[in-house]
This record gives structure tokens, sequence and C-alpha cells, in this order.
């Protein structure tokens, strides 16, 4: 009887952390560049019991009945999917329309991925992510510039003052073997761990990356339909949980009071 209080507590756990990231997902439906996070659960180990209920030792070559010990949360993973394109009419705002990431330059010089493409100028010309951030590699526009062009495929022209188009450098993006390795840590960036292999480094519409729409910035990839349906099924399952939970203990009464 005890298994089943901690069972039921093990739903109760992972329908919490079920809950907390569907949370997360509804809380950034209006954040640039977010991607949603899905939660993965794994069944915990199984004990064996004979035909009446009694446990057999680790050791034991009977196969008798497996009994489950309940659920864990295995992982959450990011689901890359394409966002929707919002129009914003600002010429220093990009989205990627297909796969890839913009590369930028943490404080401390760490490189960093997002798909958050709305950029702007630093009084040094150089383009920065709204957090202060710096593109890498690195754009820079010349001082008294005007009319920012960035082409499809990455260039970047400016008008000078005497009027002539001039380029002044192309924007890539970085493909990432196996993107679910990435480690969000917030203000829309991720940084990559052993597990996404290799960050190629691609000019723009080529190559199975993207292409660069401008004037646009990616909205976030999360369905709020499907958001509520998930949160209704991990109420439901929380509930279902705190009701075994309960049985459970009021079983454990009724054989404690059993007067011989």
């Amino acid at each position: 009887m005890i298994t089943a209080l901690w069972t039921s507590a093990s739903g109760l756990l992972s329908q919490q952390v079920a809950v907390d990231a569907i949370s997360n997902n509804i809380a950034n439906v209006d954040t640039t560049g977010y991607k949603k996070n899905t939660t993965q659960f794994q069944d915990l180990f199984y004990r064996r019991a004979n035909s009446l209920g009694e446990f057999e030792p680790e050791t034991s070559s009977r196969t008798g009945i497996s009994i489950g010990t309940g659920v864990r949360i295995s992982a959450t993973q990011k689901l890359f999917d394409q966002g929707r394109l919002e129009q914003t009419d600002n010429p220093l705002d990009l989205a990627i329309d297909g796969e890839g990431f913009f590369r930028v330059l943490l404080a401390d010089g760490t490189p960093a991925y997002t798909r958050d493409g709305g950029f702007h100028v630093d009084k040094s010309g150089q383009l920065m992510t709204p957090q202060g951030y710096r593109l890498d590699p690195a754009i820079k526009i010349p001082e008294g510039a005007s009319g920012i062009t960035v082409y499809p495929d990455g260039k970047v022209s400016v008008a000078t003052k005497t009027g002539e188009l001039k380029e002044v450098g192309r924007i890539t993006l970085f493909k990432a073997d196996n993107p679910n390795g990435l480690l969000a840590i917030g203000e829309n960036l991720f940084l990559p761990t052993v597990a996404v292999g290799k960050m190629v480094e691609k000019v723009p519409a080529s190559d199975g990356v993207g292409s660069l729409d401008r004037g646009f910035v990616e909205g976030s990839n999360v369905d709020l339909a499907d958001e509520m349906t998930q949160l209704v099924i991990a109420q439901r399952a929380y509930q279902l949980n705190s009701r075994a939970l309960k049985s459970a203990d009021d079983m454990i009464g009724i054989a404690t009071n059993i007067r011989g």
C-alpha cells in the first residue's frame, strides 16, 4: 500500500513540471523567436511480486507479476518549428524563413545563438540585439549612411552621403547538426552543448538554411489551442493522481483500524 502512495506522488510531481512547462509556453506566446518546450515522461523501475502480492527479491529468477513504481520527467525538449512571421516595416528587423540561427557575442565574448532578429544600430554603428549583444560576424554601418537594405542572401548595403550604394558586409546564419542539443539561457539565446554537434556557418538562402525577410520578425511558435489542450490533460492527470493518493491513504487507514 505504501508503494501506491509513492507512485501517486511521482505522478503529482511529474504533472506539476508539465504544467510549469506549459505555463512558460503560454507566458511567451508573444516573445519574438521563442521556441516552445515539451516534456517527456519515463516510467520508473518495476518490482516483481508473486501471486499473493508479496514482493520477490531482486535476485529472484521468477517472473511473477511486474508492478510499476511511478513516473518521472526524463527530459524537456525545444521544438524548433518555424514561428509565424510578423511584419514590422523596420528595415533592421530580420526574420529567418527556414532553418538557421544568428550568432551573437555575449559580454564575455562567448558565442550564443538566437532566432530573434530585432536588431538596432548602436552609437559605434554596430548591429546589436535588443539586449545589447553584437552580431557576429560584425556588421558596421558607416556614419552618415542611410537607406540600410538587407537582402535575402544576407548582403547588407547602405546609401552613402553621395547617394551611392555600398555593400558593408554580409549577415551569415549558423546551422546546428542537432538543434535539440542547444541550451536555452534566456533573453532568446541558446548555447551549444556537446549534443549539438557542429554549428556550421552558411550563406542565407543556400545549402539548407533559410532566407532573411527584411521588415519582419519571427514570432513564437506556441499554439495556444494546443497548449490549453495539454493544460487540461495535465490538470486531469494531476487530479487522478491526487485521487489515487487519497484512496491509498484511506485503504491504509482501514487496514490500521481493523480490530481482531
